[in-house]
């Protein structure tokens, strides 16, 4: 990441972690409502994972979206012409961002810990196992995604 101007980073990051996110959150949504569906009365905690699966899609959508008009295009703009007025816009955009991230940094605890660290019961099926690795990878890249931004940031300040 040295030596790469704030532009590649955020190209980076929509081209790896947005992509990732537009194309996996729908197919992670359905999997969580199926394994619901089918093994939700034996197993309760499956609407827990799904509520906490569906709040974080919400609220990482709207998140994509800031990024994308109200953070991204500034420091694109800040990297070509740096000025005051831009930065600020920029740091405030990203401390209401960060609160967000807390959020979502909660609700990925407690998907972890309702999952048993994303282990699938021995009476699951492999679409339970499936849904419980693309969890745990879902997870992973949120976690890469908000650290790159982090220290994308931190740069920026």
């Amino acid at each position: 990441m040295k030596n790469k101007s704030y532009t590649d980073l955020v190209n980076e990051i929509v081209n790896t972690y947005h992509k990732y996110f537009q194309r996996e959150m729908p197919e992670i949504s359905k999997l969580t409502s199926t394994i619901l569906r089918v093994h939700g009365r034996e197993h309760r905690e499956l609407r827990i994972v799904h509520r906490l699966f569906n709040n974080t899609k919400t609220i990482l959508e709207e998140i994509l979206i800031i990024k994308e008009v109200d953070i991204f295009p500034y420091i694109k703009m800040y990297d070509r012409k740096p000025s005051k007025e831009l930065l600020n816009k920029i740091l405030y955009n990203i401390n209401e961002l960060e609160k967000e991230y807390r959020e979502i940094e909660n609700k990925l605890k407690e998907l972890r810990q309702v999952t048993n660290n994303y282990t699938a019961p021995e009476d699951g099926c492999n679409t339970y196992d499936k849904t419980f690795e693309k969890l745990e990878e879902f997870e992973n890249n949120i976690m890469e995604n908000i650290y790159l931004e982090k220290d994308l940031f931190s740069k920026l300040k």
